[in-house]
């Protein structure tokens, strides 16, 4: 035990403590960023998978129609027998 302790020895003391505080806070703000790419990664990853049967739905439900489209014009045109099909696949 010191019964000394000069203004040297105080200053000494804050410098340390200085380091240690700036060593805890910066190890914080790693973690902090960190677990907030980490977080952003996960809900996107979350969003993207939640809608891709959405988008197959989407998808799906635009063929199915599509198919339906073509069906009718084949209908419309083997009922007036015009070969509207059949002239534009001629042409192309």
């Amino acid at each position: 035990m010191r019964l000394n302790i000069t203004n040297y020895d105080v200053l000494r003391a804050v410098k340390a403590e200085i380091k240690q505080s700036e060593a805890r806070i910066t190890r914080r703000i790693y973690t902090v960023a960190i677990l907030s790419v980490a977080t952003i990664i996960f809900v996107l990853m979350l969003i993207i998978t939640s809608q891709t049967p959405t988008t197959r739905d989407y998808a799906a439900e635009a063929m199915k129609r599509s198919f339906e489209a073509e069906r009718a014009v084949r209908m419309i045109d083997e009922t007036v027998n015009t070969h509207f099909l059949e002239l534009s696949k001629n042409k192309q």
